[in-house]
């Protein structure tokens, strides 16, 4: 006891089949003590933790303690499998993306034939216009192509599920009959091409 009253901490683990340390052994004691016991039965009484300045624990208490952690560690695990499902649909969603890019391709560049074939049949009527007039018509022209297919480029950056993005861009290689059109680079890069942006 005189150990006990000298202690800051003290952890009990005997084989004594009865409490060696009760309430009444920490009587008048003014500096605080923190009682652990590990013993199967305790080595502690119960009413040792009802004494001023005396913090009793048990294994019972401990074994709360580990519960406890294991939940918040369980939580912690759950919050992170949803983030990684959400962030591979994202991905596999943007990577669906991608195989519209060579058909966005094409169609601006079928747009951009019809457009060059318009301006062409319409040169006679625009001779009497004077070159900073032809550059205004040239990026009215452009900027109405752009318009028209805008609402099809931001279609294919929805959040979306994976199989309406390949539907999506099956529908619009069917619809206007498109052949992919892949673009080369000159030098090897590990970057994905982005989806067409509009032209200003």
């Amino acid at each position: 006891l005189d150990v006990v009253r000298e202690s800051d901490v003290v952890f009990a683990a005997t084989a004594s089949k009865d409490p060696i340390l009760s309430a009444k052994d920490l009587q008048n004691r003014e500096q605080g003590v923190m009682l652990v016991d590990i013993s199967v039965p305790r080595n502690i009484a119960k009413d040792c933790s009802e004494v001023p300045n005396v913090f009793s624990y048990s294994v019972d208490d401990l074994k709360k303690v580990v519960e406890a952690n294991a939940e918040k560690r369980q939580s912690e695990v759950v919050k992170a499998r949803e983030l990684i499902e959400s962030e591979v649909k994202r991905f596999k969603t943007w990577q669906a993306s991608q195989g519209a890019v060579p058909y966005l391709t094409a169609l601006q560049k079928m747009a951009d034939g019809i457009r060059n074939a318009e301006a062409e049949k319409a040169a006679k009527r625009l001779k009497a216009l004077e070159g900073k007039e032809k550059q205004a018509v040239e990026k009215m022209t452009r900027h109405i192509v752009d318009q028209i297919f805008r609402p099809i480029y931001y279609s294919m950056k929805d959040d979306e599920e994976v199989e309406a993005k390949r539907n999506k861009i099956s529908a619009l290689r069917d619809m206007f009959n498109l052949e992919p059109v892949y673009k080369r680079r000159r030098q090897p890069s590990t970057q994905t091409a982005a989806l067409p942006e509009d032209r200003a």
